[in-house]
C-alpha cells in the first residue's frame, strides 16, 4: 500500500512565502527573534534570479531553508510523516 502525504493547511506560496521568509531572516539578527515571535510558517516560491525554488520550514522554530530545482522537490521538503520533521 502506497502512502500518500499532503501538506498541512497553511503552506505559503509565491509572494506571501517570500515576504514571510524575509521577515524571518530580518528578525533573526540579535536574539533570533523568529524563534519566539513566529512559528508554524512554511512555504516555497520561485526565485528567478537564481532560477531555483526557495523553500523554508519554521514549523518547529528552527527555520530551515533549502534551494530546489523543481516545485515537486520543494513540496517534498515540506512533507511531514506523523509530525516528524522532513529534513
Amino acid at each position: 500500500m502506497r502512502k500518500h502525504f499532503t501538506l498541512k493547511t497553511g503552506c505559503l506560496l509565491g509572494d506571501q512565502a517570500a515576504i514571510c521568509l524575509m521577515k524571518l531572516m530580518a528578525g533573526e539578527k540579535g536574539s533570533r527573534g523568529y524563534t519566539y515571535t513566529s512559528g508554524e510558517e512554511f512555504g516555497y516560491y520561485y526565485e528567478p534570479r537564481c532560477r531555483k525554488w526557495i523553500v523554508f520550514d519554521n514549523r518547529h522554530n528552527t527555520c530551515l531553508m533549502e534551494q530546489c530545482n523543481t516545485d515537486k522537490e520543494a513540496e517534498a521538503f515540506l512533507y511531514d510523516d506523523g509530525d516528524l520533521f522532513a529534513a
